[in-house]
């Protein structure tokens, strides 16, 4: 909230207060009753049971989501009581301890949003840290607070992971991709759409104006997350040094717009090969490189934060499902990390992903009008807190049958309200 604030430790009592002229709000404590590290981030204290409840204050209704603790409300002599443990479930989501101890993983070892507590009780859709930041802040002002909270304004984060920059590498690529379109799939459509780019000489994949001439409509800048190594099969589609890829960091360094590091498949828990990929990339692009993206949106809450922090990269934006659009952090801000384990808070910030193309198309199987819908309810959601509409579209999501009719969906991100 951008408060002032002071902080004072009473050994006598076991919850949280939280006191304005001389009124307090207590927040109960469910969860932080052990110090013991080995003993708090564990299997057996995950919670079982959400539950939902409205909060009436100063005549404004509020819905809350309840992880730890209980729904109750009161006023008592002084202040409010609350029942709910705010601290533990913002703690919950934001730094991800349940990806720690719950072991299901897919085929690229991720952690899905359906083994999420937020997916399986019906809240991944909500950012409910804002959601009690909100009602904490409605408090204060009842007890008369004089401060006026941090401006904040919503804000389209357009962000874009160049996996494959181009679709053909060689005019013997482009007839190999007609050729495949016909032998393999015999989809005429889509043969009739690369030939006509052939025809006129673009690049299907070669979309990169568009997406900073989007971004530079809402005087935003595009992000760009390039790819610097690999070692597997989801890698190596291109090399830095390539004269089609140093013309393209050139036009977007031209237009002013912001270079990232998408570390290949195995770096998010390899720092030797995170570091190896960063340094090329800043060889590449003669700029420092702060921000990241992980390819595939691999993600290990035990390790990946703490090895860029160790890169020196100052902001990631990994932490999006990539099987369901949402707010797997709980929160629509950018945030400072903090690791669990040696109780540190990080300079490493994350700004959460919320949705992302291939989640909306491939994983979700949305038609357009659907995926319309999914994005304008989340857009409102962000916009009720001023917060940051991050999402992903790759650049090779166009020109072609698949993506047909997907371009509106692709400019319906930059609504702006």
């Amino acid at each position: 909230m951008g408060l002032r604030y002071e902080i004072v430790i009473d050994d006598a009592s076991c919850d949280y207060k939280i006191t304005c002229n001389s009124q307090t709000l207590q927040i109960a404590n469910f969860f932080f009753k052990d110090d013991r590290v080995e003993h708090l981030y564990q299997l057996d204290n995950l919670p079982s049971v959400v539950n939902f409840s409205d909060i009436e204050l100063e005549n404004i209704q509020f819905s809350q989501v309840i992880i730890f603790g209980n729904s109750s409300w009161s006023k008592q002599e002084g202040g409010f009581k609350w029942g709910n443990d705010i601290v533990a479930a913002s703690f919950y989501m934001l730094t991800r301890w349940e990806e720690t101890v719950i072991e299901n993983k897919d085929e690229h070892n991720r952690f899905l949003a359906i083994d999420s507590l937020a997916y399986k009780n019906n809240f991944l859709h909500r950012p409910i840290v804002n959601e009690y930041v909100e009602i904490l802040y409605q408090t204060l002002k009842s007890f008369g607070l004089d401060q006026e909270r941090k401006f904040r304004q919503y804000t389209t984060v357009a962000t874009h992971d160049v996996d494959r920059p181009y679709l053909w590498r060689s005019k013997l690529g482009k007839m190999k991709s007609i050729g495949a379109s016909l032998l393999l799939r015999r989809d005429r459509e889509e043969i009739k759409l690369r030939a006509g780019n052939l025809a006129v000489g673009i690049d299907p994949f070669d979309t990169f104006d568009l997406l900073m001439d989007m971004s530079e409509s809402i005087g935003e800048k595009a992000h760009f997350f390039f790819m610097a190594g690999g070692e597997t099969e989801f890698d190596n589609f291109y090399q830095l040094g390539e004269q089609a890829v140093i013309d393209l960091i050139k036009r977007i360094k031209e237009r002013n717009h912001c270079i990232g590091i998408h570390p290949s498949y195995n770096t998010y828990n390899n720092t030797e090969m995170l570091f190896s990929e960063i340094d090329a990339l800043k060889m590449a692009t003669g700029m420092e490189v702060t921000a990241s993206r992980q390819h595939y949106l691999r993600f290990d809450a035990s390790s990946t934060w703490n090895n860029l922090e160790e890169a020196n990269v100052r902001c990631d934006s990994t932490l999006g499902y990539p099987d369901e659009a949402g707010f797997r952090s709980g929160v629509c801000y950018t945030y400072p990390v903090y690791d669990i384990y040696r109780r540190k808070q990080l300079f490493l910030l994350e700004k959460p992903l919320i949705v992302m193309d291939t989640t909306l198309l491939k994983y979700e199987k949305l038609q357009i009008e659907q995926a319309l819908s999914r994005i304008e309810n989340l857009q409102k959601e962000v916009h009720r807190y001023q917060g940051e509409f991050v999402f992903l579209w790759h650049n090779s999501s166009f020109n072609s049958q698949e993506w047909i009719g997907f371009d509106k969906v692709y400019k319906s991100m930059y609504r702006q309200f």
